[in-house]
């Protein structure tokens, strides 16, 4: 699990970069202090971020805490790089800088005033906790702004806390300004800067740079759940709100029930952790619209980015088309297959994995789209205990092909050969037997071959979190609460109850007559097949 970071996004306002760059009058200012950043500054209220700049989601409290204690310190602190146009100053190279020490002003690591006003509802249990663990640190070896603001005027006898007292008011960030005559100069710097600096994702980028396009504007409200800053403003009001309703519905369907760490619960969300996973948004929002996704995600070259959507309805059309594919894999939609994240998505460490994701929606579009449904129910139960047994063949899959959509396709191309082999006949050894003298499938032999530290001996200082999830996922998985219909695991997201005797024939609504089934199993494939006993 990538390392956990802090949101200081809403701490600079984005704003967009269109527009007359004016020519600054007299000499610009080379330093700012922190009195320039307090909410009542003067400066701070003319600082703006491109509205195309990734979010500042990327420094650990580590890094935060390293940053206020540099510059209370007087380390080397890079300078800030920025562009006037009119009466704003955007922040082309340092929004973390910055934002570290306005969090450090305002007490907002994320979850206070400014992030609440942007966030509002889209503020998450973990946005939320990180910030927490950031103010206990910071508090812990540095000390609150608030608490050096109070001892102004006094007699400080830790040597520590008075140089530092001292340093707020003489510290100062220094400022390069970019000198581009026209915003779309000024755009050319940003990248060109952050390039060379510390290089952008590589889908990062590419969202960066298509900014307007409806894929990426679909990305952002998705991720957000329809709050934080609103990249679709420019579109009359009832797109808007078409947009912000559609992006936190899938946003819900993705990340609720909350993603705990380590995995105490068989109802983790579908999609894993919904804390910084725009990259993966990005590729959802591509692979239901049909937009090819790259075959690695280190693959720097970038495909042409699609046309402006300059009303909002092709980011109304795509948000659609997501919400859609994922009512097959997930919900209560009536065809949904409700497929059980425990099983499809997560590693046995508990870590999510996103092309196994993708890849189930591949799955799941070819099942419908070949008409095996009823086929693929049949032998479910089957299919899902052999995919459980061996998640490592997805494993093995993504470390041979990597992150991009050759891992995906090939994980698709695994789940389909898989119902192929059951509906045959197939025993599971004749199944691995098949896959593994398969060109496509030959890495799969590593399966047979123990880990290199299989035997290792556990850790003395108690268990990982990973070893958590691992042990409680085998367990609870052991015993699922099963479809009444199918056989297989059903998760909380895709539940509904069958009656076992129907209405028609004089069945009530009394417990003992309600089962949990998959939607498309009581839906569906019930109807087709009333005469089915569950395996």
């Amino acid at each position: 699990m990538a390392t956990k970071t802090v949101n200081l996004d809403a701490l600079i306002p984005r704003d967009d970069f269109v527009g007359d760059a004016d020519a600054a009058g007299g000499s610009p200012r080379q330093t700012i202090g922190i009195s320039d950043l307090d909410d009542k500054g003067f400066f701070q209220n003319s600082l703006r971020k491109p509205d195309f700049q990734r979010e500042t989601t990327h420094w650990s409290p580590d890094k935060v805490v390293d940053l206020v204690r540099a510059f209370l310190d007087g380390d080397l602190i890079p300078a800030v790089i920025l562009w006037e146009r009119g009466e704003e100053v955007f922040v082309i190279d340092g929004a973390h800088r910055l934002s570290a020490l306005i969090a450090w002003i305002r007490d907002d690591y994320g979850d206070g005033s400014a992030s609440n006003a942007s966030f509002g509802s889209g503020l998450t249990d973990e946005q939320q906790k990180i910030a927490e663990r950031t103010r206990k640190k910071i508090k812990k070896e540095i000390g609150t702004y608030a608490e050096f603001r109070g001892l102004l005027g006094q007699n400080v006898a830790d040597k520590q806390k008075a140089r530092r007292l001292s340093a707020i008011g003489k510290r100062a960030v220094l400022i390069q300004w970019v000198t581009a005559a026209s915003t779309e100069a000024a755009e050319a710097s940003f990248f060109k800067i952050n390039q060379a600096a510390q290089p952008i994702d590589p889908v990062e980028r590419r969202i960066l740079q298509s900014r307007n396009s409806p894929n990426a504007i679909a990305s952002r409200c998705i991720v957000r759940g329809g709050k934080g800053h609103k990249y679709w403003s420019s579109f009359d009001d009832d797109t808007q709100k078409g947009i912000e309703v559609l992006g936190a519905e899938v946003h819900d369907i993705l990340y609720k029930p909350p993603y705990k760490e380590p995995t105490t619960t068989p109802d983790q969300p579908v999609a894993g952790q919904g804390y910084n996973a725009l990259p993966f948004v990005y590729n959802l929002v591509s692979l239901c619209n049909g937009i090819k996704i790259p075959t690695s995600l280190a693959n720097k070259k970038l495909e042409s980015p699609l046309p402006p959507d300059m009303d909002g309805s092709l980011t109304l059309e795509h948000l659609k088309k997501v919400r859609k594919r994922l009512g097959m894999v997930t919900t209560n939609d009536p065809g949904s297959f409700g497929f059980h994240p425990l099983i499809y998505y997560y590693a046995n460490s508990g870590t999510f994995l996103a092309n196994a994701f993708l890849a189930s929606l591949e799955f799941s579009t070819k099942i419908d789209q070949t008409g095996k449904r009823d086929e693929f129910t049949q032998i479910r139960k089957r299919f899902e205990k052999y995919l459980f047994k061996n998640k490592v063949f997805v494993s093995l899959t993504i470390s041979r092909l990597g992150s991009g959509s050759r891992s995906l396709q090939r994980i698709a191309d695994l789940y389909w050969n898989i119902l192929e082999g059951m509906v045959a006949g197939k025993s599971d050894n004749e199944l691995f037997q098949s896959f593994i003298v398969q060109d496509e499938f030959v890495h799969l032999k590593q399966a047979e071959i123990p880990s290199p530290n299989f035997d290792a001996k556990p850790s003395q200082s108690g268990a990982k979190k990973q070893t958590k999830s691992a042990a409680f996922i085998k367990a609870v998985m052991e015993n699922p609460t099963r479809c009444h219909i199918c056989g297989a695991a059903v998760h909380s997201n895709s539940i509904t109850f069958d009656h076992v005797v129907g209405k028609a024939a004089g069945g009530d609504n009394h417990s003992e007559n309600l089962k949990p089934t998959h939607p498309y199993c009581n839906s569906g494939f019930k109807t087709a097949h009333p005469e089915w006993v569950a395996p």
